[in-house]
């Protein structure tokens, strides 16, 4: 299996070895004779060369020599430093397979040549000559064993320190990214999550607003040649319901452009000022509102307004206009309760799978730990939406 490196690598490895079998070659202390010691030395050069592209044929191939070098009865060469360090780069370079095989190759290896060694009659490390079989010397294999399983083994480990450190600092940059690409993908949610949010208030003020302008204005001009002060009071609550929806809007196409704040939080006497504003287009409210002090978030207390909204501009827009629209607000130290009934009108039908109204006071009310029911049964609509109190929503999520 083939590693892919870069150009300055590869020549860089193959000018190592060139230079490493040159510098032998010039050498007079190497023991080099024959074409059999030159073989060997050229093959430990070709090993160095692709030791870290190809770890697996690296090794293979200096296995491969070592057994020529011991079968052709070639003597231990200077070359075969460069054992080390293809050791090195199996444990650093190669898989899991080739790193194990270093392993064992460093403990086997260290064995056979320790006993080759041993069996070489007189100095090792002579001039070529005759070699004579002979028993080995229990003391000097020792030692030859010991010696070489230090230098392989030290090899192996530095090899494998390289890798572990490598695999470490890969991890962490692949942690990092990972850690940039949540970021990315938090602040698109987060982004998307503020766009639905200002898309709801959009269609809240704006649904409402003209709700009101239009029922205005078509009372205004009933009742023009008989009540022409009414006419007055319409185009006083057209205009002052107009300018807060023109506020509302230049708020949130701000907060579009900008990090600008939220719009102000509805209080209770804002929901006072909605049921006031929903009489003035003439639309009939029965309410009865419980004044038990329930402690609900910011977001509960916007979606409550806005269900309430929503509710009050779908019985304007689709109820009968001659029976009378029910709101009440129930609480206790759980929560709050809202539920707005209105009569269904023939002609304005209304249906939970049309627009984006119901959605949107279901996911209000979803978004604030609460829930939120919309349908009718021919005659009548009903909307129910409860919404927990604050300290019962530390639980929720």
């Amino acid at each position: 299996m083939l590693r892919k490196r870069s150009i300055s690598r590869q020549v860089l490895d193959a000018t190592y070895a060139v230079v490493f079998v040159l510098l032998l070659l010039a050498s007079t202390l190497n023991g080099v004779a024959g074409t059999a010691g030159v073989g060997v030395l050229v093959g430990f050069g070709i090993a160095l060369a692709i030791r870290r592209r190809s770890p697996r044929w690296s090794l293979a191939l200096a296995w491969v020599l070592a057994v020529v070098q011991m079968v052709g009865g070639v003597l231990p060469l200077s070359a075969n430093t460069a054992i080390f360090a293809i050791l090195y780069c199996s444990a650093a370079y190669g898989d899991n397979l080739v790193r194990r095989l270093g392993l064992v190759s460093a403990v086997v290896g260290g064995v056979i040549a320790a006993l080759y060694l041993a069996y070489v009659d007189g100095d090792p490390f002579s001039a070529p000559r005759e070699e004579v079989i002979r028993e080995p010397r229990l003391v000097q294999f020792a030692f030859l064993l010991a010696g070489l399983w230090a230098m392989l083994g030290l090899s192996w480990a530095l090899g494998r320190l390289a890798y572990a450190r490598r695999t470490a600092i890969e991890s962490a940059h692949a942690r990092e990214l990972a850690e940039v690409h949540q970021a990315r993908a938090e602040h698109e949610v987060a982004i998307e999550q503020e766009r639905n949010r200002i898309a709801r208030d959009m269609h809240d003020i704006v649904a409402h607003s003209l709700a009101v302008v239009i029922a205005q204005a078509d009372g205004a001009r009933y009742v023009r040649t008989v009540d022409p002060a009414a006419v007055d009071t319409a185009l006083t609550a057209i205009s002052g319901t107009a300018r807060d929806a023109l506020s509302d809007v230049r708020v949130l196409l701000g907060q579009l452009r900008h990090s600008q704040g939220d719009l102000p939080n509805p209080t209770p006497g804002d929901l006072e000022r909605l049921l006031d504003q929903m009489r003035a287009t003439g639309l009939t409210i029965d309410s009865s509102v419980d004044t038990t002090e329930v402690p609900l978030g910011a977001g509960a207390h916007l979606a409550l307004y806005r269900i309430a909204q929503e509710s009050l501009t779908n019985a304007l827009r689709h109820g009968d206009p001659h029976k009378p629209v029910t709101v009440a607000i129930e609480s206790d130290s759980a929560g709050i309760e809202l539920t707005v009934r209105n009569s269904m009108s023939s002609t304005r039908p209304m249906s939970a799978s049309v627009g984006h109204g119901v959605a949107g006071m279901k996911e209000r009310a979803g978004l604030s730990g609460g829930t939120c029911t919309a349908s009718g049964d021919g005659s009548t609509w009903s909307v129910t939406a409860w919404l927990p109190a604050a300290t019962s929503t530390k639980g929720i999520g």
